[in-house]
C-alpha cells in the first residue's frame, strides 16, 4: 500500500480545490464529500515547512530549578483553550528511540538511564511521518524527565495527551501507570509515585494493529496488519500537557442547550466530572460562571478517591443563537473546593453555542428554523512530513482553505483535533463528527468485544465533543459491508442508543457507500439513525459505473 487516500464521493467535488457540495436530508439523505490527503496529491498543504522534530541539539534534560518540569516546558500556551487553569505544555525536548524488533519491554526501555540510542526530538511526533510506501506499524518509545521539589509533592501531576497512535503505556519511574487505545481521542495519566528530585516518564507508542481492529485490520506490507482507509501513523501525534492538582480536580465541563423553538429561551444543562484527589469524604461547594451570571450549586460529596458527575440546568432568556457563519458563544467556567480546604480546585473554562436543530418528518433538518443546504469538505490530518502531528500552521492553512472555498461544514474519518474543533465552533462551521469505525467485515461483528469496542469508542467520541456547538451529527461508522448481518445490525442500534443517551440533542448517523439499487438501502435497521452519509464513487475508479 502506498500513502495515497482514496477519494470519495467525486460526482459533484472538485479534487484539487477540496470542494465538494454537501446536502443534507436527514434519514434519507446524502453528504457527498470529497475525502483528500497531502499523501495523495490531491491536495499539498503548501505552509511554511516545520523543522523536523528529529532534528536538534541533544540537551541535558536536569537542568532546571526544584520544582521546575526537567526541561522547561513550552512558552506557548496549550493548543486547546477548553481545560482547567494552569496546564502547561510538557513540550521541550523528549527523547525517542524506535523499536521495530518490539523488543523494548523485554529490554527494558521504561527504566533505561543512558540517552544512548535514544535521539532528541519534540512532541508531537510520530515516527513514520515520511514514511510512504510501506505503511509502517511499529513500536516507538518517548521519554521526559521530571524534576519535582520537596513542596511540590504535595499537588498531584496530571499529564493529557490529546492523541497518540495507536496503543499507548505510560511508564513512570519505570511502572505502568497508564493504558489507552486509539489514537484520535485523549487520555490522562495520574502522576501517582512522584519523588524528591528527579522523575522518568516513558511512553511506549505501538502502530502494531489487529485483524479484529476497527479501522486497519488489513495485512501491512512491512510489520503485520496496520492498512486501513487512511495512513496508519504511530506516535504522539498531539499535544501533551500537565497541571498540578490537588483536593477537588475538574475533570470535565460541557454544555447541552436545547430550545423549543428559534425564540424561545434556552434551557442549558451543564455536566461536569469531579474527582476527588483526597482520601477522604468530601463535600464540594461548586460555582458556575455563564451569560453575565454566578450560580452557586447545591454542595455535592464526593466519596474518597472517586468521581462523581455532577448536572445542573439554567435559562438563557434571549440567546444569541449560533448559526452558519454565526459563530456566537457563551463562556462556561467551573470552580469547586472541597470543605475544609484551604485549597480551591483550578477553574475549569469552557464554551458552548445554542442553536435550534431539527428533522422533519420529510427528512429535512433544519437549522435555526432553515432547511440546511450544505456545501463542505473532507479531509485527513496529514502532512508530508509530520504526519499527523499538524501543529498550529497546518491548522491555519486548513482553515484558510475552508474560508476561501466558502465551507460550511467538514467531516473526517476520526475525531477532528480539539483545537480545531473550536476553531471551526468560532467560524460557525459545521462538523460531521466519525468514529473511526471503518470497514470493518462481517465476520468480525460476530465476535462481542469487536462490537464492544466499537460502541465504546463512540461514547469516547461523544464524551469529548458535545460541547462544540459546531457538533451537528455522530457518524458512528463509515463504509461497513454489505449485506446486513444481524450482528452488524445489533452494532448500529447499541452503538446508536449509547450515542442517544450521552448526547440526545444532535444527530444519530451512519456512512454508506453508494450502490444504485441495493437490498440492503432499504434494511429496517437504518431507521435507528438520523441521517444516512452517503459515499458516491460513481466514475472515480476503475470498473465504476
Amino acid at each position: 500500500m502506498k500513502r495515497v487516500t482514496s477519494s470519495i464521493c467525486g460526482t459533484a467535488g472538485h479534487a484539487r480545490g477540496l470542494v465538494a457540495r454537501c446536502r443534507l436530508a436527514g434519514a434519507l439523505g446524502a453528504i457527498v464529500s470529497t475525502m483528500a490527503s497531502a499523501r495523495a496529491g490531491v491536495i499539498k498543504t503548501r505552509v511554511a515547512r516545520v523543522a523536523s522534530a528529529a532534528a536538534g541539539a541533544a540537551v541535558c534534560l536536569l537542568a532546571c530549578s526544584p520544582g521546575a518540569w526537567a526541561a522547561s516546558p513550552s512558552a506557548e500556551r496549550p493548543a486547546v483553550a477548553e481545560g482547567q487553569d494552569g496546564r502547561e505544555l510538557l513540550g521541550g525536548r523528549w527523547y525517542f528511540r524506535l523499536d521495530d524488533r518490539n523488543a523494548g519491554i523485554a529490554d527494558g526501555f521504561m527504566r533505561q538511564r543512558s540517552t544512548e540510542r535514544w535521539r532528541p526530538i519534540e512532541v508531537p511526533y510520530d515516527f513514520n511521518a515520511t514514511e510512504t510506501a510501506t505503511n509502517r506499524s511499529s513500536v516507538g518509545w518517548y521519554r521526559r524527565d521530571i524534576r519535582v521539589g520537596e513542596r511540590d509533592l504535595e499537588a498531584r501531576r496530571i499529564v493529557r495527551f490529546e492523541g497518540a497512535g495507536h496503543f499507548s503505556t505510560v511508564y513512570l519511574n519505570g511502572r505502568a501507570i497508564a493504558r489507552h487505545a486509539g489514537g484520535y481521542l485523549p487520555f490522562e495519566a495520574d502522576l501517582r509515585g512522584l519523588k524528591p528530585g528527579v522523575n522518568r516518564l516513558v511512553v511506549r507508542v505501538s502502530s502494531l494493529r489487529a485483524r479484529t481492529d476497527l479501522s486497519h485490520w488489513r495485512p501491512a506490507t512491512f510489520n503485520g496488519y496496520g492498512n486501513g482507509g487512511w495512513w496508519n501513523f504511530g506516535g504522539i501525534h498531539r499535544e501533551v500537557t500537565i497541571r498540578r492538582a490537588r483536593g477537588i480536580d475538574i475533570e470535565r465541563v460541557q454544555a447541552l442547550p436545547r430550545l423549543a423553538c428559534t425564540s424561545c429561551a434556552a434551557r442549558v444543562t451543564i455536566r461536569a466530572t469531579l474527582r476527588n484527589l483526597t482520601a477522604r469524604r468530601v463535600r464540594a461547594a461548586i460555582t458556575v460562571r455563564t451569560a453575565g451570571r454566578s450560580v452557586s450549586l447545591a454542595p455535592r460529596y464526593v466519596d474518597a478517591n472517586a468521581r462523581r458527575e455532577v448536572v445542573t440546568k439554567l435559562t438563557i432568556a434571549r440567546p444569541r443563537l449560533w448559526g452558519i457563519r454565526r459563530g456566537n458563544l457563551y463562556r462556561l467556567s467551573m470552580r469547586a473546593r472541597a470543605s475544609g480546604s484551604p485549597d480551591e480546585g483550578a477553574p475549569y473554562r469552557t464554551s458552548f453555542g445554542v442553536r435550534h436543530l431539527r428533522k422533519e418528518a420529510d427528512g429535512r433538518v433544519l437549522l435555526n428554523g432553515r432547511p440546511l443546504g450544505l456545501q463542505g469538505v473532507s479531509v485527513h490530518e496529514d502532512d508530508p512530513v509530520l504526519g499527523a502531528a499538524w501543529g498550529a500552521p497546518q491548522r491555519d492553512e486548513l482553515l484558510r482553505r475552508i474560508d476561501q472555498l466558502g465551507a460550511d461544514v467538514v467531516r473526517a474519518h476520526y475525531p477532528l483535533h480539539p483545537a480545531l474543533l473550536e476553531a471551526l465552533d468560532r467560524r460557525g462551521v459545521l462538523v460531521w463528527n466519525q468514529a473511526p469505525v471503518y470497514q470493518v467485515q462481517n465476520e468480525k461483528w460476530e465476535l462481542p468485544a469487536v462490537r464492544r469496542s466499537a460502541v465504546a469508542v463512540n461514547a469516547e467520541m461523544v464524551l469529548r465533543d458535545r460541547g462544540h456547538a459546531s457538533v451537528i451529527a455522530y457518524s458512528m461508522a463509515n463504509e461497513l459491508p454489505d449485506p446486513v448481518t444481524p450482528a452488524q445490525a445489533m452494532f448500529v442500534r447499541e452503538a446508536a442508543a449509547r450515542i442517544r443517551a450521552l448526547d440526545p440533542t444532535r444527530l444519530v448517523a451512519i456512512d454508506r457507500v453508494a450502490r444504485v439499487g441495493a437490498v440492503s438501502d432499504s434494511d429496517p435497521v437504518w431507521r435507528a439513525v438520523d441521517a444516512l452519509g452517503v459515499n458516491e464513487y460513481f466514475g472515480w475508479y476503475r470498473g465504476a459505473k
